[in-house]
């Protein structure tokens, strides 16, 4: 068992000067937080993973391969293994969980913890 807090994951990824820091990794899934500032560009691109997106502070704009949809605090947004998940509008601050299952296939950072 690991226990996160998100203060101290938000912290991390801010000394690394990268919007996202993967902070759990096991065989079966792969987490991490992933951070955008009004007006910040999402380079993201389709991922070979399920992803779950949970937004914890903020509101955006968020489009899933054809279909946008308004995200704020509060939204979860299941993108489908191989569609291409962006956020276009960045209307304040977004903080987001993103879960990938099964786990990431290239970490981007230093990992937090490893199961």
């Amino acid at each position: 068992m690991h226990i996160f807090h998100l203060d101290a994951i938000s912290q991390d990824r801010q000394t690394h000067a990268s919007p996202y820091l993967e902070f759990l990794r096991t065989h079966d899934m792969s987490a991490g937080l992933y951070h955008l500032e009004p007006g910040a560009q999402d380079t993201q691109g389709a991922h070979q993973e399920d992803c779950l997106y949970f937004v914890i502070t903020g509101a955006a704009v968020m489009q899933v391969g054809d279909d946008e949809v308004q995200v704020s605090a509060g939204s979860l947004v299941h993108v489908p293994a191989k569609v291409a998940p962006r956020f276009r509008t960045v209307h304040s601050a977004l903080d987001v969980l993103v879960v990938f299952a099964p786990a990431e296939s290239v970490p981007t950072v230093e990992i937090r913890a490893s199961v």
